[in-house]
């Protein structure tokens, strides 16, 4: 379509200098009606008509359904996923085996989002009361980042995932480890750090498995440390931008709906000790 356009917009420069340079048409009148029947009909009727066919073409070999079956539940403004029998829960970030037809079956809990990863497919709405899916397939191993392609709030540019394409022999490792209980806390501070996270606000709001927490609010924590992100893309999960998150994620992202957490700063270094031991 891109090239198409181009060619039509140089032949249409073209003619404009043209018509330029003649100072004087012996029938103007004519000269018009050729170019309304050819430039205006006859010439957008071909062109649509062969991008028509194109466009049905690639519809028509797009996979429908998929060797494996992915949820994804947009929210305002993080990403939900799960895989299959919901044992493995995680968020803004997931992995795909290369070489299969992965379908995402896509819900959105609050707004309009749009599922979109340009380096591997083009994009596809999530509305709410409404199931749609899109079937992705990569052939080479690599990180893809994807974002929400639909306005969906303040925080629409911080909706950011990554699609990580291992090898099936990896993809299946990853997805067996996703699928274990978060560590037990070893050390002091880890334990100390469990202890502040479970007599917060944060076990109301989120799901470590294995632990007394099992909000549903937030992202599932389960393996976290694991994670690229913090918050969806909106900075890097090291433990700095980890502090200023749990102490108030408005600094980093404003407007999203996680609100300042009430913890004493003596204790906020233990619980980023046990968030970061979330392997």
């Amino acid at each position: 379509m891109f090239l198409t356009a181009a060619v039509i917009v140089a032949f249409v420069a073209a003619l404009f200098v043209l018509s330029a340079r003649r100072r004087e048409v012996a029938d103007t009148a004519a000269i018009d009606r050729r170019f309304l029947v050819w430039g205006g009909v006859a010439l957008p009727a071909v062109v649509l008509s062969v991008l028509l066919g194109l466009n049905v073409v690639t519809l028509l070999e797009q996979p429908d359904g998929g060797e494996l079956r992915v949820e994804i539940v947009g929210r305002q403004y993080w990403w939900e996923v799960r895989y299959p029998d919901g044992e493995v829960v995680t968020a803004n970030e997931l992995h795909i085996p290369t070489g299969t037809d992965v379908q995402f079956v896509l819900n959105s809990a609050d707004v309009n989002h749009s599922f979109w990863v340009p380096q591997l497919s083009g994009k596809r709405d999530l509305i709410p009361g409404r199931t749609t899916s899109l079937t992705i397939r990569a052939d080479q191993p690599g990180r893809y980042e994807g974002q929400c392609a639909e306005f969906c709030g303040i925080q629409h540019a911080n909706m950011r995932f990554l699609v990580i394409a291992d090898e099936p022999r990896v993809f299946e490792r990853w997805l067996t480890a996703e699928a274990q209980p978060a560590v037990a806390a070893r050390t002091a501070a880890q334990q100390r750090g469990e202890e502040t996270f479970m007599n917060s606000s944060c076990a109301g709001c989120h799901t470590i498995r294995g632990t007394p927490a099992t909000g549903r609010v937030g992202p599932d924590l389960t393996h976290f440390a694991a994670r690229t992100w913090v918050g969806a893309g909106a900075a890097p999960n090291d433990r700095g931008h980890l502090g200023s998150w749990v102490a108030n994620a408005q600094v980093l992202k404003e407007g999203n709906h996680m609100p300042p957490v009430e913890i004493e700063a003596a204790r906020l270094p233990d619980l980023l000790t046990y968030l970061e031991a979330l392997q």
